[in-house]
């Protein structure tokens, strides 16, 4: 007993001698994880927007709707919607101020009721990358949708294109008004009856509940399991290269020639790599279990799973060091395991 003490206690000194190590175990798993927090974190910032310039050169009721679907409050989110004149806009674009500026076309009505082809003209700003693409991917949106209307109620709109230029002319011929009254009347009703079954069916709808013990999973917890395996594994590392250590101070050849167990030596040497496992393990998991708000309670259990996960990766690496012909060799394949 009084051999395995003492070893246990030769060990644990080797190490307090060499304190940059522990500093080691301890301090890159740290560094690493308060870095990659810093970079990844940022759960709590603000979501950045798109700030988005709107020039209507039409300025017509079919313009309004445009703009009024981009200001709905789904899109609050995401979208900060400015009107503008083209060429003030072009002035904010190039002073680097905005995301993009969508410029609505003259005649945009009037060529959408006739379903004939246009396009809606986005300016980006090249200095930015991805808010432009999101500007861009909400124009298609819209744009995708004008074109299936188009295809739906090509008839419909016409007819509802030439009320509008009667209107605007102010030569409103009673026939043509009628007639296109007629074709807006009958074509919506018969489209409305063929699409009323499909709207009258209520859609499926999930509604997301959160348990009582559910947590928002932050990047910071998803990291701290691997945070401490890493230090686990340094760790284990460092303490099976004490073979050699123990080799070039003569310690494993003067055990042969004393009466003292090699199974009292071999036990030791596991006793102090748990003990010094967990003091390498205690003030990581204390930083973590603090700043995650993690139940105390499960701290000796993660502890001692740890501690035993890092006594089998050193009876490995163990197992590494004694086969190798050198010292090098045997921190390289270690390393590489």
């Amino acid at each position: 007993m009084f051999f395995f003490l003492s070893s246990i206690a030769q060990n644990l000194n080797r190490l307090v001698a060499a304190p940059w190590s522990l500093a080691i175990w301890i301090g890159v798993p740290l560094m690493v994880g308060g870095l990659l927090s810093a970079v990844m974190g940022g759960s709590e910032t603000d979501t950045p927007k798109v700030h988005l310039l709107i020039a209507d050169n039409d300025g017509t009721f079919l313009s309004g709707v445009l703009l009024d679907g981009l200001a709905r409050e789904e899109f609050s989110d995401l979208l900060i919607l400015e009107p503008v004149a083209e060429a003030a806009g072009m002035e904010i674009l190039d002073a680097g101020d905005a995301s993009a500026m969508l410029v609505i076309p003259e005649q945009f009505q009037s060529s959408f009721l006739a379903s004939e082809q246009q396009a809606l003209k986005l300016v980006i700003n090249p200095l930015q990358s991805i808010l432009p693409d999101m500007a861009e991917e909400l124009a298609r949106l819209v744009t995708d949708f004008g074109g299936y209307a188009q295809l739906a109620l090509g008839p419909e709109l016409a007819a509802a294109g030439a009320i509008v230029d009667g209107v605007k002319a102010g030569s409103i011929d009673p026939s043509q008004t009628a007639e296109a009254v007629d074709t807006l009347a009958r074509g919506g009703a018969v489209k409305l009856f063929r699409v009323l079954p499909h709207l009258s069916q209520a859609p499926v709808e999930i509604d997301v509940v959160l348990t009582e013990g559910a947590r928002a999973a932050s990047f910071t917890l998803h990291i701290f399991p691997g945070l401490l395996m890493m230090s686990v594994i340094f760790a284990a590392q460092g303490l099976a290269e004490d073979f050699w250590q123990e080799r070039e101070m003569g310690a494993l050849r003067r055990l042969r020639t004393t009466a003292a167990s090699l199974a009292g030596f071999f036990a030791a040497r596991f006793v102090s790599a748990a003990l010094t496992l967990i003091f390498v393990l205690l003030p990581l998991s204390l930083i973590g279990f603090v700043a995650l708000d993690l139940p105390y309670v499960a701290m000796p259990l993660t502890l001692a799973w740890l501690a035993a996960a890092g006594l089998m990766l050193m009876a490995l690496a163990s197992l590494i060091q004694v086969y190798a012909p050198s010292r090098k060799a045997a921190s390289l394949f270690s390393t590489l395991v």
